[in-house]
């Protein structure tokens, strides 16, 4: 791992969410283990501190595991941060329940460099049926603001059984709100509680297959995806790790990040302190049999 090589993060600014989508991690935690939840939102001061590389062009993206990002209190005040730091920035969200004033502010931040990602499956009378409790009127003001701004705008859709007919109608709606791109993102989340979703069509992620052979115990030839130097991953309670993927909650407590979390805490050491230590290089030099890598970047 060189430092000078890092090419971006992953920061997941809170693990607070308006929404109760059936596949999402936070879902599952609170359903499973509601007694031990917790919400956190990331220090912005702590976390300038653990960047002690340069970021200018390096690509920042504000995404949840467990929460959406735009849900942090001080949420402008760590897109000014980053920014005046010349990283470019993506933001994903769900978009639901923020003003239109609080869009303003947050598009006068960004350049042409940054892109805000909205994630809404299906069309504005069905797509709460996966993003339970999302709001469409404040979701379109958001994206009718962004596609004004400087910013670049995507609208990510995951077919499911219900909206997967819908979709040349959702890409003709983005089209006349402005938005700048269509992205239609398979899901591979797929197991008893959500099986309900899996669309009839071929609209299924090429993972999934791959994950169904993992739990048959079948050895997987993987292509990690932290190998781009894009993957580094910071929690909203302000831990470290290789990537989102071995911070999920199904993997985190067996590796070394989970098994000796506090060693990864960003409060009182650097990024740089992080990665030349001897147990993070040895994780990075040998991915291959990794559970969590087998499960999450089998090669498709």
């Amino acid at each position: 791992m060189q430092l000078n090589d890092i090419a971006g993060f992953h920061i997941e600014p809170t693990n607070i969410c308006t929404l109760k989508c059936a596949g999402c991690a936070r879902t599952r935690f609170i359903k499973q283990w509601p007694q031990h939840w917790k919400n956190h939102s990331i220090d912005i001061d702590q976390l300038h501190q653990f960047l002690d590389v340069d970021l200018t062009d390096k690509i920042i993206v504000l995404c949840g595991v467990y929460g959406d990002p735009i849900y942090h209190p001080e949420f402008h005040q760590l897109v000014n941060g980053l920014k005046q730091k010349n990283a470019h920035l993506t933001i994903v969200t769900n978009g639901s329940f923020k003003s239109a004033d609080w869009w303003e502010s947050t598009a006068a931040l960004l350049d042409r460099n940054d892109r805000v990602v909205f994630s809404v499956d299906g069309l504005p009378e069905n797509f709460t049926e996966y993003r339970i409790n999302a709001d469409w009127h404040t979701i379109h003001q958001a994206m009718q603001i962004c596609a004004e701004a400087l910013c670049q705008t995507t609208w990510k859709y995951i077919p499911f059984k219900f909206n997967e007919q819908h979709i040349d109608a959702a890409q003709q709606l983005s089209q006349k709100i402005g938005i700048d791109n269509f992205h239609i993102d398979p899901s591979d989340r797929y197991d008893e509680q959500t099986e309900k979703y899996i669309p009839i069509f071929n609209n299924l992620s090429t993972k999934y297959q791959a994950k169904q052979s993992w739990k048959q115990n079948t050895t997987q030839i993987i292509v990690p995806q932290c190998v781009d130097n894009q993957q580094h991953y910071i929690s909203a309670d302000g831990y470290y790790s290789p990537c989102c993927y071995v911070a999920d909650h199904r993997f985190y407590y067996k590796t070394e990040f989970g098994k000796n979390k506090k060693s990864y805490q960003i409060s009182d050491q650097t990024l740089t302190q992080i990665l030349t230590r001897l147990p993070v290089v040895e994780f990075y030099a040998d991915l291959t049999n990794k559970p969590v890598c087998q499960y999450n970047c089998p090669a498709t």
